[in-house]
């Protein structure tokens, strides 16, 4: 199984409901890297504040990387400053990695003031998206949201793999795959959780069998960055 959905009970509210604003961060499993406490701490209280009851913290980029690949989260968090060029390579490692369990993961940076050519790295190497701190919950709220409910669908081209940049990737350019959400998928299947989990599951094998298709058309297995 790729994600845990858990038994917790809950009470029953309709996909329409859970879609339009109702609390779903109760089902999230959230992946937090940081080397800096103290934005550790901040981040965590943040996360719990909203709802968060599932967030692993990781200090170093190894520990993130293992963790994206054993205990996929539904949202991973990621401070620049472990690493500026080592996480963005590994970003670009996770998007075409086939040992991967999903390399659709959301994953957003967190950057305290990351110049222009920082921040046009991290988006050309797969993430969905850059955060600047400081940020309140309530941001970290709506971008959350932006992302899990208007997720990007995934794009692959000569040099590219990841969320859809209309300034770099349009969908006539390579292969477009609709969004993979887990999260997306818990909340719409809060009702019967089990069936979500074998909707996400089967649903992720057939894009990762897309993926590896398109890969190997376009040369991409051993793409280079």
């Amino acid at each position: 199984m790729l994600y845990q959905s858990g038994s917790q009970s809950s009470e029953v509210s309709g996909q329409n409901q859970a879609i339009s604003g109702e609390p779903f961060y109760d089902l999230a499993q959230v992946l937090v890297c940081d080397p800096v406490a103290s934005n550790r701490t901040a981040t965590r209280s943040a996360l719990y504040s909203l709802g968060c009851r599932y967030i692993e913290i990781t200090g170093s980029l190894r520990d993130f990387l293992e963790a994206l690949e054993n205990r996929p989260p539904d949202l991973a968090l990621c401070e620049a400053q472990v690493g500026e060029s080592e996480l963005c390579h590994a970003i670009r490692e996770l998007r075409r990695s086939e040992r991967s369990y999903n390399p659709f993961a959301i994953i957003i940076v967190t950057a305290w003031m990351p110049n222009a050519t920082l921040a046009e790295e991290i988006l050309h190497s797969g993430a969905d998206g850059l955060l600047l701190r400081p940020f309140s919950a309530a941001i970290l709220d709506r971008r959350i949201r932006t992302h899990v409910m208007q997720q990007k669908p995934f794009v692959v081209t000569d040099e590219y793999i990841g969320p859809e940049r209309r300034a770099m990737a349009r969908p006539s350019s390579g292969l477009t795959l609709g969004p993979l959400n887990s999260l997306r998928i818990k909340i719409e299947g809060r009702a019967n959780p089990d069936e979500a989990t074998r909707r996400f599951n089967a649903e992720l094998r057939v894009a990762c069998a897309k993926l590896a298709h398109a890969k190997q058309q376009r040369g991409l297995s051993r793409l280079r960055d």
